[in-house]
């Protein structure tokens, strides 16, 4: 298996031509690994987020990336908050 995965990586040049498998590998390390990385995620991490706290960290991510576009840009994003922004 490893002289197949060298061959085929020597073949295409190491380049996007590779890129199928290493998205197959990337799936399959995901699919197997899965538990594994969701048990140290919850030994990290701690409880699980609830829907609450995701919310309003989706707000927050909102409303950053409307003043950055608006530092940015000197206009108002149309999908901006209604609110206006906090800061200086």
């Amino acid at each position: 298996m490893v002289t197949w995965l060298r061959s085929y990586w020597d073949a295409t040049g190491g380049n996007i031509e590779a890129m199928p498998l290493q998205a197959v590998i990337t799936v399959a390390a995901t699919l197997i690994l899965r538990k594994h990385v969701a048990r140290w995620w919850h030994h990290l991490v701690g409880e699980r987020a609830d829907l609450e706290d995701v919310r309003r960290l989706a707000e927050s991510a909102r409303h950053i990336a409307a003043d950055l576009f608006e530092h940015q840009t000197g206009e108002r994003h149309p999908h901006a908050p209604d609110h206006e922004s906090e800061g200086p």
